[in-house]
């Protein structure tokens, strides 16, 4: 569901033992800082979509 760059990225600033900064994220991917703060959102949102999604499954959410 998430593309490589995407889980790296969210692994790296959120699940590491000390979370990367968007400056050295850049650097890595040779990106802005910006564009990096934009793939962690997105990837976030798409597993706050896909959790809602099995929590819809299994009869725990009203389906909307």
């Amino acid at each position: 569901m998430l593309n490589d760059r995407e889980r790296d990225i969210l692994t790296q600033r959120r699940l590491g033992d000390r979370p990367v900064t968007l400056e050295e994220l850049s650097g890595q991917y040779d990106v802005s800082r910006e564009r990096i703060r934009q793939i962690e959102v997105r990837a976030f949102e798409k597993l706050q979509e896909r959790m809602r999604a099995l929590a819809q499954e299994k009869g725990m959410l009203p389906v909307a």
